[in-house]
């Protein structure tokens, strides 16, 4: 997926959106030596992480989400909302 996501053409304004949105803030980190994962302050200022997270699992990795914004963005999906894909993704599948 990030492969394609990156061949968003760059030109475009609403694919550069995703982009940024999508992979711009991803971080690779290590488990300390308890097993637990250290979100940088600017990770958890960015997703406003309180104190409930959600952990979504996308293949090879995991994404972090403050429990409230999982729900409402759940909702959103849920709903039928953010069907609006942007261009290079309309023969795109699952």
């Amino acid at each position: 997926i990030r492969a394609q996501v990156m061949a968003f053409p760059s030109t475009n304004r609403q694919a550069s959106l995703w982009k940024r949105l999508l992979i711009g803030f991803a971080e690779e980190c290590e488990p300390d030596s308890a097993g637990r994962l250290l979100i940088s302050p600017e990770l958890r200022e960015h997703a406003r992480i309180t104190r409930q997270v959600m952990f979504a699992g996308q293949g090879t990795h995991f994404e972090i989400w403050d429990l409230e914004a999982w729900k409402t963005q759940f909702e959103v999906l849920r709903s039928g909302g953010g069907t609006n894909l942007p261009p290079g993704m309309e023969n795109f599948s699952l």
